[in-house]
């Protein structure tokens, strides 16, 4: 059986959370893999078009991109990725939406290539 780790596990391995409502102990993570379109359309209260997947034309269309952060962070993470980078895992909940992951969801959408990708799924 796969590691159960908690949110706040979680949260001590990342230094730039966006979200970190889910660090704490009673929160409960399993790392798996998904396929990547099964993430797309699942609900996320913190996005623009209260979906996971915010697409690169969003992004770049963003008010709050006007110094171009959001999508040189995406480019930066395709081009990573191009050169065997890896990406660390998103972080959702029980019905895969996103606690953190935007910006990996939208570099790995550009991937057709990419089919799964890693997360942290909450458990009950």
């Amino acid at each position: 059986m796969a590691d159960i780790l908690t949110g706040k596990e979680i949260c001590s391995q990342y230094s730039d959370l966006a979200n970190d409502a889910f660090g704490s102990e009673d929160h409960r993570f399993i790392l798996t893999k998904v396929e990547k379109e099964a993430l797309y359309d699942a609900a996320c209260s913190f996005s623009s078009n209260g979906k996971n997947l915010v697409t690169y034309k969003e992004w770049k269309n963003d008010p709050e991109n006007y110094d171009d952060y959001h999508t040189d962070n995406i480019k930066q993470m395709v081009d990573s990725i191009h050169e065997g980078g890896a990406l660390p895992p998103m972080i959702v909940n029980k019905d895969l939406g996103l606690y953190d992951g935007q910006h990996r969801l939208t570099a790995y959408s550009l991937i057709p290539e990419i089919k799964e990708v890693a997360i942290y799924k909450e458990v009950d």
